[in-house]
Parts: C-alpha cells; sequence; structure tokens
C-alpha cells in the first residue's frame, strides 16, 4: 500500500509565473453603462485561435436500478478526542462514519444534495441580486436574455483608456500565497511509455483547446469549466472574436446574458445560483487553480476591484454547517497557512476550522461524488506540508483520511484504468462514455494534484491518465458534457505540468505556431 510522504509541490508555485503574462497581454477596455457592456477588443489575445463548433449539454445522473457493488468500507474521518468521548460515553457509532446518505439536504449541509437530484451543473439558492438584476434562482432554460434586432457589427479596434478610479474604502490586505517561487525539480529521463503518454496529453489539450465557447450561448457556469484546464490560456468567443477568458470574467461580461458580480454597499460580490456559481467560492477556487494573483484587476460598473477584494467577501460569508469546499480550496491557496479573520456575523475563522467543518460532512452523496471535498482538504494539507509546521490536530485528521481514500480510491479502479462509475459508493463499470468521463476525470483530477511524485508515476495512476487520454483522444467530436470535459481536461494539464515539468501560460503560442 501506497504510504503519503511530504513532498514540496510545484502547482502550488507558479502563482507568480502566470499571472504577469495574463496582466501583460490584456489592455482591458472599461464598461460604458450600468448594462456592464464590455468592449472585447482590449481583451484579444495576438496568437490566432481555429474555432471549431461544439456544444456542450448538462448531464443528469442516471437513475439506479440497483446498489453498487461494494465490499470495501469507505474512510472515516478520524474522531476529535471530544468526539471519541462522546461516543464512548453514549455507545454511539462514529458521527462522521461515510456512507450513503438518505437524509434530506437540510439535515447534513447545502453541500449535498439526494442521489436523484444529482447533477454535473448543481443547483443552489441564488445569493441576493442587485435591483437592477432579474433573479438568478429561474431554471437555466428561462434565463436566455430577450431576442434583440441585432445591432451593426463594427469593426474591433484595440483601445487603451485611462484606468477608472477605484471606490473609496478601506483597502483589503492582499493576502499572497507563500510558495511563490520554489527551485524546479530536477528532470528525470523519460521512459518510452512517459514520451507516448506525454505526446497523447499534448494532442488532446491542444485539439481541445481550439474549441472556445461563446458566451453568448453559454453561461458563466459553464464558461467557468472551460477556462479550468487552460488557466490563463483559455479563451472564449465574443462576436467571433476570441478573447481571454480570465479576463471576460473578471471584466464582468456577460455570459448568456447575464454577470458575475455584484457590488452592494460599496462590497464586491459573487451571485450563486443556476447559470451562475454552483457552489459558493468556486470561480475563486479556479483562480487559485489557475495561479492567477490577488492583485489582479476586477471591474464591475466601471469600478475597479481586485481578487483580494473577492478574497475578502468569500472570508466574510464563511458559515458553519454549510458546503465550504470551494472556500477552503481558494483560502489555502491565497491565504497564509495561520491566517485568522472573522465573518460578517462575528464568527472567527482559520483555515483549520475550515477542514474541520468539511471533515464533519460526508464525502460520499456530496456534489460530484465528494472530489471536490477531497481537493479542498488536500490543497490544505499540502499548503500545511509546504509551511513546515507540524501535521497536527484537525490537520494531522485531514491527513490521515486522505491516506484512507487514496489507497480506497485505487482498490476500486477498474481493470481498464477508470474509477469507478459509482464514484466511492463501490465498484461499478458502467459502459456509458458520459459517465466514465464524469467519473474518472474528477477523480483523476484530485489524484492528480495530490498524490506524490512517485505515486504520479506508479502503474495505477498512469493506467487511469492513459484511459482518460484515449477516451478523449478518439471522440473529439462526442457532445461531452461540460463540466466532466473541464474537469477532465484539467486532470490532464495537472498530470502533465507535474510529471512532464510542462508550465501552464503556454499553450496559446504553442498552438499558434502550430496552425497553418
Amino acid at each position: 500500500m501506497m504510504r503519503r510522504r511530504s513532498t514540496l509541490l510545484t502547482l502550488l508555485a507558479i502563482s507568480g509565473f502566470c499571472a504577469p503574462a495574463l496582466a501583460d497581454g490584456l489592455q482591458l477596455q472599461s464598461p460604458s453603462n450600468s448594462q456592464e457592456s464590455v468592449d472585447a477588443s482590449g481583451l484579444t489575445l495576438e496568437a490566432p485561435v481555429l474555432r471549431i463548433a461544439l456544444k456542450f449539454g448538462a448531464e443528469k445522473e442516471p437513475q439506479k436500478t440497483t446498489l453498487p457493488q461494494n465490499d470495501l468500507p469507505a474512510p472515516v474521518a478520524p474522531l476529535t478526542a471530544e468526539e471519541k468521548e462522546a461516543a464512548a460515553n453514549a455507545a454511539e457509532e462514529p458521527l462522521l462514519k461515510l456512507l450513503p446518505m438518505k437524509e434530506p439536504p437540510a439535515e447534513i449541509g447545502s453541500g449535498v444534495a439526494p442521489q436523484e437530484e444529482m447533477k454535473s451543473e448543481p443547483k443552489s439558492p441564488a445569493s441576493p441580486v442587485e435591483p437592477a438584476q432579474l433573479p438568478l434562482e429561474m431554471p437555466a432554460e428561462e434565463m436566455q436574455p430577450a431576442e434583440q434586432t441585432p445591432a451593426k457589427q463594427e469593426p474591433v479596434v484595440m483601445k487603451s483608456i485611462e484606468p477608472a478610479p477605484a471606490p473609496e474604502k478601506k483597502p483589503a490586505e492582499e493576502p499572497e500565497p507563500v510558495e511563490l517561487i520554489p527551485e524546479a525539480p530536477p528532470q528525470k529521463e523519460l521512459t518510452p511509455e512517459q514520451i507516448r503518454l506525454r505526446g497523447k496529453i499534448h494532442r488532446v489539450l491542444d485539439a481541445y483547446y481550439t474549441m472556445p465557447v461563446d458566451v453568448a450561448k453559454e453561461n458563466a457556469w459553464a464558461t467557468m469549466h472551460t477556462m479550468l484546464p487552460y488557466g490563463v490560456d483559455a479563451n472564449v468567443q465574443v462576436n467571433g472574436t476570441p478573447v481571454n477568458a480570465i479576463g471576460w470574467l473578471c471584466w464582468n461580461g456577460k455570459c448568456k446574458g447575464y454577470n458575475l458580480f455584484y457590488v452592494e454597499r460599496g462590497r464586491l460580490g459573487a451571485r450563486q445560483g443556476v447559470g451562475v456559481q454552483g457552489h459558493h467560492g468556486q470561480f475563486l477556487a479556479m483562480l487559485a487553480q489557475s495561479y492567477v494573483t490577488p492583485s489582479y484587476e476586477i471591474r464591475v460598473n466601471n469600478q475597479a476591484y481586485r481578487i483580494s477584494d473577492l478574497i475578502e467577501f468569500e472570508k466574510e460569508t464563511c458559515r458553519p454547517a454549510t458546503e465550504l469546499t470551494f472556500k477552503l480550496i481558494s483560502l489555502a491557496y491565497y491565504l497564509p497557512v495561520d491566517a485568522q479573520w472573522r465573518s460578517d456575523d462575528g464568527q472567527a475563522w482559520t483555515i483549520e476550522r475550515l477542514i474541520s467543518e468539511e471533515l464533519k460532512q460526508p464525502v460520499i452523496g456530496a456534489a460530484c461524488g465528494g472530489t471536490h471535498r477531497l481537493m479542498g482538504l488536500s490543497y490544505a494539507v499540502k499548503k500545511r506540508e509546504l509551511s513546515g509546521l507540524p501535521m497536527d490536530g484537525h490537520w494531522g485528521r485531514a491527513q490521515a483520511f486522505l491516506d484512507d481514500y487514496y489507497r480506497y480510491t485505487f482498490r476500486l479502479q477498474n481493470p481498464d484504468g477508470s474509477f469507478s462509475t459509482d464514484w466511492f459508493e463501490g465498484r461499478a463499470a458502467k459502459p456509458d462514455l458520459q459517465r466514465r468521463l464524469q467519473t474518472s476525470g474528477h477523480i483523476a483530477e484530485w489524484l492528480a494534484y495530490s498524490l506524490t511524485e512517485e505515486e504520479l508515476t506508479s502503474p495505477q495512476m498512469v493506467k487511469a491518465i492513459d484511459y482518460l487520454a484515449t477516451i478523449l483522444e478518439r471522440n473529439p467530436r462526442m457532445d461531452w458534457s461540460i463540466g466532466p470535459l473541464g474537469h477532465g481536461l484539467h486532470a490532464l494539464s495537472i498530470y502533465d505540468q507535474r510529471v512532464f515539468g510542462t508550465p501552464p501560460g503556454h499553450r496559446s503560442a504553442e498552438v499558434a505556431s502550430k496552425l497553418p
């Protein structure tokens, strides 16, 4: 069985590499009115991009007719000393036992949905919106803006303007990741099998990179998922013009007619609901996974903010007994490991408290099979390892819990390299490729980030990455669901960075050089 060892992770380390390229490559045109229109000219990239149409759909969880086969108990989070004492006194089973959940969502936290309602795009209550905006809790199919007579399209002209003055407010502290410029790991000589796998991964990532989505047709949730695999390289189509995806979203460009950000009493906020963020903190978590620095600019109603303001918003809106998965991913990345803060309801928070709250909630039955919850715990544990501080308290509980889940996950792996199509509930190998991409892509994404360098090149992991790359390479015209596709490609991207040393932020120039 694999044993966990502390290792210096290079993925958290590259934040200083990519973000300057993103900032330097963009001359952003500020919105000119309250309708949040964004001039795409300033977001245009220099490199040519080949546009290939690709439709994405939302995938529903298939209705289960039989229980998954599982002769292996799912890991249980280690109990605290208080929980052990309470369990012994009450002669009850451990409070954190992870079993398929039957309780209604209100009893176990907002991050868990009944099995029959789970979808690749989750539905959650929407956060407050500005008075001028339509409510965002309406069904996604009703969110298409009213048809209007299209205006005459004028040629796009590159412009530059003076930055809009920031509103007078108390400046937010600008936390920086601790591990900005580590030493690059020594390059190892690749085996023939590794060279072939690297070539396959590069072909897949290059091919899907040339398929940007149209923001007039796809909402912010979809746009974020197309951004995830490519980070600062990701593009979207705006009136037929390639535009940087992070720039478009951070400058509050409309996606399917709606904006992601709002301002309330001078404070920046991000909407959560159908078509925007599927989870609180989701966009900030994707920015963290794209290595974007806290100083990068956000524009709302011609007012200048920064990602550091979004970090403050996510800190202030932490609540116990709710899904804190994506807040944990982002805040573990952006904040010091010993950071302390208070939410806007007066409660004291730390990264360790976020870990404790997440360990109280189930993996099985959580969004996307619980893979995002495991990813949040992995981000926190990696940050603690890099800090050199002892792995005690809830940090130690999280590490032990993850170690158990690594072993458990590979015991559920199918002979072809795919992971169970029933997530962590038991062994399953349904033939549906959409389902296989959804489960194997999410699980491989978590493992590619979390495992040690030695474990990444183990036969089990190599087989999983090869399987994932193979089904994507052989089915380029498949109508893949956008969420699973984004996470599957992100798994390949993380593996490419960690095993083959491919730096993020290079793909736009590389793909342009290969075009005729």
